[in-house]
C-alpha cells in the first residue's frame, strides 16, 4: 500500500455497506488485524472513526466489499500523513 493511489475521502458518499451474503469471503484474521490497527489509529485520527466503526461491524464474516472499504481508508490515510491532533 506504499505506492497506492491517494484518495481524498475515507469512504465514498454512495457507499452502502451491508452483510453482502453473495460476496466472496476473505481471510477473517487478516481483516480483523486491519480493523484493529485502524481502531488503534483512531486515537490520533478521529476523522476516520465513523468509517472504521462501520467496517468493524462485519468482522464475523467479512467479504471483499468490506475489505475494499477498509483498504480505501488506508488509501485516504496515505494522502493525509501530516494530519493529526495538536
Amino acid at each position: 500500500m506504499d505506492q497506492c493511489k491517494v484518495i481524498s475521502t475515507p469512504i465514498s458518499t454512495n457507499c452502502q455497506l451491508d452483510q453482502d451474503y453473495a460476496g466472496k469471503s476473505v481471510d477473517q484474521s487478516k481483516y480483523r488485524s486491519l480493523i484493529g490497527s485502524l481502531l488503534y489509529l483512531t486515537a490520533s485520527r478521529p476523522d476516520i472513526m465513523f468509517v472504521v466503526c462501520l467496517c468493524a461491524r462485519y468482522q464475523s464474516d467479512p467479504k471483499e466489499s468490506h475489505y475494499n472499504a477498509a483498504k480505501r481508508i488506508l488509501k485516504s490515510l496515505q494522502g493525509t500523513k501530516d494530519v493529526g491532533l495538536w
